[in-house]
């Protein structure tokens, strides 16, 4: 018996799994924590620049939402961090704030050589680590029920609104927007569980391989590729409860596609949590960069519309290489092979009726696999 790869639970947990290898890991995780904790202590404790105001340090964009993903060209993840100083903005200079953060990590024998001048926050480079991106911030409005900040930016030499806490609390939501029925698949269980792989809601895992492909797309030119606040925002309106990743995948290609259409001029990605902050600002005076998300988009849906028409697990592998990277998905398949040989020989892996379904083996009407034949002919 050949269980066909197509499989959707099979080709699901492949992309779940290459999810997890692009993200940052616990031990990564816990260390920017420890790292960023730290910096907001030497923050906090500069009385002349903070006048005794509240100092709070928070993660913010994929950090916050748990979407991190590796970049191609070197180790170091990109981190993104919030420093909020719970004084009004009005009447202060943008600049001399960011200049003022910056002097004070210099101060420290321990970020001065790290320390690195960005629009509109401070960066500390920490080799073979991480890049920790510190973004200054005074609240838009006082108040404990209003997340909305005004942050400096040195191009436009003014403040800027966001509302990075606002932004993290929508994309949870829509995240969590999981359909409750499976359908036809409401009585059947999942592949056998893996306790060495951590599921991730679809649209958390589809965002990730999302800017993957981008990364990959734009290797050789970097600066045309869209943002990665863009693409999670577009992702997170479009998404509708697909219980897959790869439908939530094919659901947001459609949708992005189609508000393409639908638009005579460029797309207006806001933040859905403070609308008065344009997210797609930088294709205003560069239509090119926005024809290149147009052509971007475009070409996903092509290549994921092949890898879905593909049959075999050969096939299959070899569109995903070109799509995510050859040495994680040789990875993935590895670990995947891996683990289902082991729920075979525990016989916790089972066939559904004549559908080729992969599905536990506790699964009504299955059929135990008894051989090893999901590799192939």
């Amino acid at each position: 018996m050949i269980i066909p790869y197509e499989n959707t639970e099979l080709l699901d947990d492949l992309l779940q799994r290459i999810g997890e290898k692009l993200q940052i890991s616990k031990t990564q995780r816990g260390l920017a924590e420890e790292r960023y904790k730290a910096v907001g202590t030497w923050l906090s404790k500069d009385e002349d620049v903070f006048n005794g105001a509240e100092v709070n340090i928070y993660s913010q964009g994929s950090l916050s939402i748990s979407t991190t993903v590796k970049p191609l060209s070197r180790q170091e993840y990109d981190l993104d961090l919030v420093c909020e100083i719970n004084h009004s903005y009005l009447g202060k200079d943008p600049i001399e704030l960011l200049n003022t953060i910056e002097k004070r990590l210099k101060d420290n024998e321990i970020y001065r050589e790290k320390v690195e001048r960005k629009n509109r926050c401070i960066r500390l480079n920490y080799a073979n680590e991480f890049h920790m991106d510190i973004l200054p911030a005074h609240p838009a409005i006082p108040g404990p029920d209003d997340t909305c900040v005004k942050v400096p930016d040195r191009k436009a030499k003014d403040w800027k609104d966001s509302n990075p806490k606002g932004y993290t609390s929508w994309f949870n939501d829509r995240s969590n927007q999981i359909r409750k029925s499976f359908e036809v698949r409401a009585d059947i269980e999942p592949l056998p569980n893996d306790e060495n792989i951590e599921r991730k809601a679809p649209l958390k895992r589809a965002v990730q391989l999302i800017k993957r492909y981008r990364d990959i797309y734009f290797e050789e030119d970097p600066d045309s590729a869209p943002i990665s606040i863009v693409l999670t925002t577009l992702s997170g309106h479009a998404y509708n409860g697909q219980v897959s990743v790869n439908e939530t995948i094919s659901h947001i290609l459609n949708q992005i596609l189609l508000l393409i259409s639908e638009s005579e001029k460029r797309l207006v990605v806001l933040n859905p949590s403070n609308e008065k902050e344009d997210l797609s600002e930088r294709w205003d005076g560069q239509p090119e960069l926005y024809q290149s998300f147009v052509q971007f988009i475009r070409d996903f849906k092509i290549s994921w519309q092949q890898v879905n028409a593909l049959q075999g697990l050969d096939e299959i592998a070899e569109k995903l290489k070109q799509m995510f990277g050859e040495n994680i998905i040789n990875q993935t398949l590895k670990e995947q092979a891996e683990h289902l040989e082991k729920a075979r020989s525990n016989k916790g892996l089972a066939v559904l009726g004549t559908s080729g379904l992969l599905v536990a083996a506790t699964t009504e009407n299955a059929v135990a696999v008894e051989k090893n034949t999901f590799y192939g002919e």
